[in-house]
């Protein structure tokens, strides 16, 4: 198989999602594997799990960056190493935030440790939101210079804050700087 990622979507409250969310987050899911696809890397396996309200501690709704390192802390999957990626239906303050670069192994406890994401938007909004904290987490920067997947956004301290629009594009040099991440497989 190439250059690939696998991710763990972590649906948090989900018993309050409605159908149209959860089929937000399935949509949102195939435009990050097509904003990936033409340069990779590709996404591999994507895990679905989920939180439901009463067990995600108050954590289902994010207001800031100290609840999106809490929720990374307390319910990363340990069975494997792919990507966390946690779902929540609305982000107060961004579409999603991310550490940049994430560490490996994942469990490593250093302030944010895994992407949160919202589904603010459409579907190709979330999607493309999904495909750009995975970028942070994957090494990039934002370019501000240009409209690629991590163009223009909020920058603060260690964690990647995106308003992300609708950037899909990638560089080959973006495409492989991400290669190099410790998550890639081969």
């Amino acid at each position: 198989m190439a250059a690939h990622f696998d991710v763990n979507v972590i649906v948090v409250g989900a018993d309050k999602f409605t159908p149209a969310q959860q089929q937000q987050v399935n949509d949102s899911i195939q435009v990050m594997v097509s904003i990936y696809a033409p340069l990779g890397p590709t996404v591999g396996t994507v895990s679905r799990f989920s939180i439901s309200t009463a067990n995600s501690r108050g954590l289902h709704v994010i207001v800031d960056v100290a609840d999106a390192e809490k929720l990374a802390d307390l319910f990363s999957v340990k069975t494997n190493e792919a990507i966390d990626l946690f779902v929540v239906a609305h982000l107060v303050l961004a579409d999603g935030w991310s550490p940049r670069p994430g560490k490996c192994p994942k469990l490593i406890r250093k302030n944010l440790r895994s992407p949160v994401v919202s589904l603010n938007g459409t579907a190709a909004n979330s999607g493309n939101s999904f495909a750009h904290e995975i970028g942070h987490f994957l090494g990039l920067p934002h370019a501000e210079e240009d409209s690629s997947l991590v163009g223009p956004s909020l920058v603060a301290s260690n964690f990647m804050r995106s308003d992300s629009g609708t950037n899909t594009s990638m560089t080959q040099a973006q495409s492989e700087r991400m290669r190099s991440h410790c998550t890639i497989k081969f």
